[in-house]
């Protein structure tokens, strides 16, 4: 229902951000064995930060459209972003066994959602700087 009443940029953003969404839940509880490896010292650190900025970056353009940007509601995102990756490494340390939580990814995690919100309200915001 709250589909059909979006405009078409709000629309094609929560279609994008949600997929992305899903993205980092799939991903998350793959068998990394799956997972092409790759011989740089905490390259995962790097894909966990840019997973959640991305994350942010994308539900914030979608607040952004709706004319949702207030404090509360960008605090809300972040708080949200930081929980969900919490989440994610308490559900692959108890659900899987291929996969454990790790402290280092919740703040690669949180980083990536905390950097998020700021370039998005540069990049969101880059007309209001000129």
């Amino acid at each position: 229902m709250i589909i059909k009443t979006l405009s078409e940029p709000n629309k094609k953003s929560f279609w994008i951000a949600s997929f992305w969404t899903l993205l980092i839940l799939f991903l998350s509880f793959k068998n990394p064995s799956n997972i092409p490896n790759i011989d740089i010292p905490n390259i995962d650190k790097v894909v966990h930060f840019m997973f959640y900025f991305v994350f942010v970056f994308l539900w914030y353009r979608y607040l952004y459209f709706l004319k949702k940007t207030k404090t509360i509601y960008v605090f809300i995102l972040v708080v949200i972003a930081i929980l969900l990756g919490i989440l994610i490494e308490f559900g692959q340390e108890c659900f899987t066994l291929t996969r454990q939580a790790d402290f280092f990814d919740v703040v690669a995690n949180s980083l990536g959602s905390i950097v998020g919100v700021f370039m998005s309200f540069i990049l969101m915001n880059k007309e209001r700087f000129k």
